[in-house]
């Protein structure tokens, strides 16, 4: 019997160790390594959103469980003004320009999420999408011209933030999801 446990605990370890090393974290090509890395995973989150929401009809994008909760239309917007207000830290107050009037006004509003939210509502998934798109297509084009010198000696800290702030809003995402009327 007490070879059976053995086997099964090495067993187990080798099956926890090989979906380990499955599931690696890869600098992205075009980019220094360790930026690379942090777009990896961005874009890794992005992804994620992505895929959770795109289907979310007009209910379930403007959909509020309780008087204190947040849409998920609320909630991307807010992602990308986050990341957008990191833009412009890391990479200066020019950057802000690649948004049109609307967009400045939308992202502008919604990096505070209690003062926004029942404003942000009433567009389309697609429209919240769209703009956080655009946000990570500027934060790309911009990390594409740094270094790893930059890198380290200025915002990794920041956008590890921006990193870590996305992934938990993707779990409340989630979460309200699962309060979606049935």
């Amino acid at each position: 019997m007490k070879t059976f446990f053995k086997r099964m605990l090495v067993g187990i370890l080798f099956i926890s160790t090989a979906s380990l090393s499955a599931q690696e974290i890869n600098s992205k090509k075009g980019y220094d390594t360790q930026i690379g890395v942090m777009v990896y995973m961005l874009e890794n989150l992005k992804s994620d959103i992505i895929t959770y929401t795109k289907r979310y009809n007009q209910m379930e994008t403007d959909f509020h469980f309780d008087d204190k909760a947040n849409s998920v239309g609320a909630i991307i917007m807010h992602l990308a003004a986050v990341e957008a207000s990191y833009q412009e830290t890391s990479f200066g107050a020019d950057v802000f320009n690649a948004y049109n009037e609307e967009e400045k006004k939308m992202l502008e509003m919604a990096i505070n999420l209690e003062d926004s939210k029942e404003i942000l509502k009433e567009k389309p998934i697609r429209y919240y999408l769209d703009i956080y798109k655009k946000v990570r297509k500027k934060t790309l084009q911009e990390f594409k011209k740094r270094n790893d010198d930059w890198w380290t000696k200025n915002t990794h800290w920041a956008w590890f933030h921006v990193m870590e702030h996305q992934a938990h809003h993707l779990g409340q995402i989630k979460l309200i999801s699962k309060r979606f009327p049935k």
